[in-house]
């Protein structure tokens, strides 16, 4: 009788175990669009992601260069004339896409001006992005939070150097994380974002730690003279901004006076020294293998020379 027990328990362990193999299998989606394997041509890629993910398929628009700007000549006797459209073509959705140089089924920038983008497609366009990708631009899109999530998990996977977000005031007070160390921009346009001066802390905050970011633009928002003195505080201890456009900011005396000082020679507090002595220590990729051990008395003395000559232009 234990015999026969035994056989049956043994039974029933099988029967659970393949149960729940079926359960697992189930469970796995083949059509899911994150389990998509790209085929390097992105109108295909992005077409199919789409349908996976029960969107709209948004057209995408080979983006419109003049003759001078791609460097071909029109040629002679070329018709002068305008082909007319349907009125109401100019107000669909579209996405323009700049193909890439080296490879014309693949990307290197989109761009999307005017209408209200979802998370979802935002998605859809992520996971379809190539490693050519190096320029998004959103103008007045209605970003919003959720969105802004999947545009920083782009900015961590593919080498984006450039994002512009201008008319986007619904993230006014989270494009900071835009400048974390996972993020490796090197233009970042905010422009009318109806930004204000509690926003500029985090940012300036942020603006400290960044070492890949050279342009910022900051123009038409509401940051006042306490944002633009949150902002010099960040600029003290940055090192690579070269570009930063303040205009149209309700910005007097005082505001610019801070920025000012910040483009001139400074001298370095003691905790900013150590600060700074910090964030080089942590940065040893940048110094050559070539290069001599110096003191740490020298070292000091490279600090302040090189913030001495720090050149940033303002607008």
């Amino acid at each position: 009788m234990a015999k026969k027990k035994e056989k049956n328990t043994a039974k029933e362990e099988t029967v659970q175990v393949v149960e729940g193999d079926v359960e697992e299998e189930e469970t796995h989606d083949d059509n899911s669009p994150e389990a998509y394997v790209l085929t390097g041509d992105y109108r295909a890629d992005y077409t199919e992601i789409c349908k996976r993910s029960d969107l709209s398929i948004i057209p995408l628009k080979l983006r419109a260069t003049s003759p001078a700007s791609s460097g071909t000549e029109v040629p002679e006797g070329a018709p002068t004339t305008f082909v007319t459209k349907d009125k109401y073509c100019y107000l669909k959705p579209s996405i323009e896409i700049e193909s890439d140089d080296e490879n014309k089924d693949s990307i290197k920038s989109f761009h999307i001006k005017g209408w209200k983008v979802s998370p979802q497609l935002l998605n859809a366009l992520s996971l379809a992005a190539p490693q050519s990708l190096n320029t998004i631009s959103l103008w007045r899109c209605g970003l919003t939070q959720e969105g802004l999530i999947v545009i920083v998990g782009m900015l961590t996977k593919l080498p984006i150097r450039n994002l512009l977000l201008d008319g986007n005031p619904q993230c006014a007070g989270e494009y900071y994380v835009l400048l974390s160390e996972e993020c490796n921009l090197s233009t970042l346009s905010l422009r009318s974002n109806k930004m204000r001066c509690e926003h500029m802390k985090q940012l300036g905050a942020a603006l400290a730690g960044n070492k890949s970011l050279t342009n910022l633009s900051l123009h038409n928002n509401n940051i006042g003279d306490v944002g633009a003195i949150h902002l010099a505080k960040g600029l003290r201890m940055n090192r690579t901004l070269l570009t930063l456009n303040l205009s149209a900011n309700e910005l007097s005396d005082s505001g610019t006076q801070a920025i000012s000082e910040v483009l001139t020679s400074l001298n370095l507090s003691h905790d900013e020294i150590v600060a700074r002595r910090k964030l080089i220590s942590e940065n040893k990729t940048s110094v050559t293998n070539d290069e001599p051990p110096t003191t740490q008395e020298a070292g000091l003395k490279r600090d302040l020379a090189a913030t001495a000559e720090q050149g940033l232009t303002l607008h």
